[in-house]
């Protein structure tokens, strides 16, 4: 199962492939991830990838358009993604 790694925290979480990071949220709401609109236009759940932003679902058009307006690079909107593989980020 792929892990979320919260690196300022020093926690890891494993999720089943695919599964949405808004549910973390749900499924640990101790985690330091919060979540606005949850529509990819706030960018309240912007998260800092250090590693495998590759293992992440491809950019939306919404987060794309949302990320350019607040000047966030190497950052994605945790409710427009999903988890493929292995995720550290810098909460």
């Amino acid at each position: 199962m792929p892990k979320f790694t919260f690196l300022k925290e020093d926690q890891t979480v494993e999720l089943k492939e695919g599964t949405e990071l808004k549910r973390i949220s749900v499924l640990y709401p101790s985690l330091p991830l919060r979540f606005g609109c949850r529509q990819g236009d706030c960018g309240t759940c912007a998260i800092k990838v250090v590693t495998g932003e590759q293992n992440l679902s491809p950019l939306t058009k919404q987060e794309r358009i949302t990320l350019q307006r607040l000047g966030l690079t190497s950052h994605r909107l945790a409710c427009q993604c999903a988890l493929i593989g292995d995720v550290t980020i810098d909460s």
